[in-house]
C-alpha cells in the first residue's frame, strides 16, 4: 500500500510533466519544508510542521542552501552555515550537488513546480519539500 501511495503522489507531484529543464530550475529559490521523506524500503515518514526551513537561493547552476528558523512574524534566525550549492544535468536529469566543510552529497531532482519538488538522494531516500508558507497569527 506504501508503494502504491509513493507512486500516486509521485505522479501528482510531477503532473504531466516528464522532466525537469533549466528553465525550471530558479522554482528552487525561496523558503521550503520537508512534506515527507520515503525510504528504499517503501516505508515513509510525514512532516506536519518542522523547526527547520531549507532556504534556496539559485543564480544559473550555482547557489546555496541554508537551514533557517522561521519565527513567528515571518522573520528567520539563521547562522553563517550553509552549503554551497553546484547543479548538473546528467542523463537527462538534473543534480543538486551540496557541499559545506564537513560533507558532501547529491540528489537528483525527480520534479520541480512553484509549490513543491522532490528529490531523491544516494542511498535511494526520496525528500518532497513543500513551498514554505508562515503561521499567521490573527488577534
Amino acid at each position: 500500500m506504501k508503494k502504491l501511495t509513493f507512486i500516486i503522489l509521485i505522479t501528482l507531484l510531477t503532473g504531466c510533466k516528464d522532466t525537469v529543464t533549466k528553465e525550471d530550475l530558479p522554482l528552487l529559490n525561496g523558503y521550503w519544508e520537508i512534506s515527507e521523506v520515503i525510504f528504499e524500503d517503501g516505508n515513509s515518514k510525514s512532516y506536519k510542521a518542522s523547526s527547520t526551513i531549507d532556504f534556496f537561493k539559485v543564480d544559473g547552476l550555482k547557489g546555496l542552501r541554508k537551514k533557517v528558523q522561521p519565527n513567528i512574524g515571518g522573520s528567520f534566525n539563521t547562522n553563517n552555515d550553509s552549503d554551497i550549492l553546484t547543479i548538473y544535468e546528467k542523463n537527462g536529469t538534473f543534480i543538486l550537488n551540496y557541499k559545506n566543510d564537513f560533507t558532501q552529497r547529491e540528489e537528483q531532482i525527480l520534479s520541480l513546480t512553484k509549490d513543491s519538488f522532490s528529490v531523491k538522494d544516494q542511498e535511494q531516500t526520496t525528500y518532497i519539500y513543500l513551498r514554505y508558507k508562515p503561521i499567521e497569527f490573527h488577534p
